[in-house]
């Protein structure tokens, strides 16, 4: 079974509104998911993301393949980050502490 991360839509007519979720790749774009790792409104300014980071991390590294809207949203909020930071954690190269500090570091960079 291949899994993706991807938009299912939401909202008004002409007003959509997404969650990200976890779903069968067989499965329609609105029908039946797995889980749901967070929303995403690209009608704000700038668009505004709500995200469980710990549960797509992991289904990222379980390999689970997000969409490219799904992976851009993702690189800017950091999940990819994270995702690269723990396969170093698993090849011994750094520290959960480390981690830690390097995700924070980027954080106050590149987050508003």
């Amino acid at each position: 079974m291949s899994v993706k991360i991807r938009l299912k839509r939401i909202g008004k007519k002409h007003k959509p509104i997404y969650h990200i979720v976890v779903a069968d790749s067989r499965s329609p774009r609105d029908g039946k998911f797995i889980e749901k790792l967070g929303t995403y409104n690209p009608h704000t300014d700038p668009p505004s993301t709500v995200l469980k980071m710990k549960n797509a991390v992991s289904w990222l590294i379980k390999g689970a393949q997000p969409t490219h809207t799904v992976k851009s949203i993702f690189s800017k909020n950091g999940v990819l980050f994270k995702k690269h930071l723990l396969e170093g954690v698993k090849k011994g190269a750094l520290t959960h502490e480390e981690i830690q500090k390097k995700f924070n570091i980027w954080y106050k960079k590149y987050k508003i």
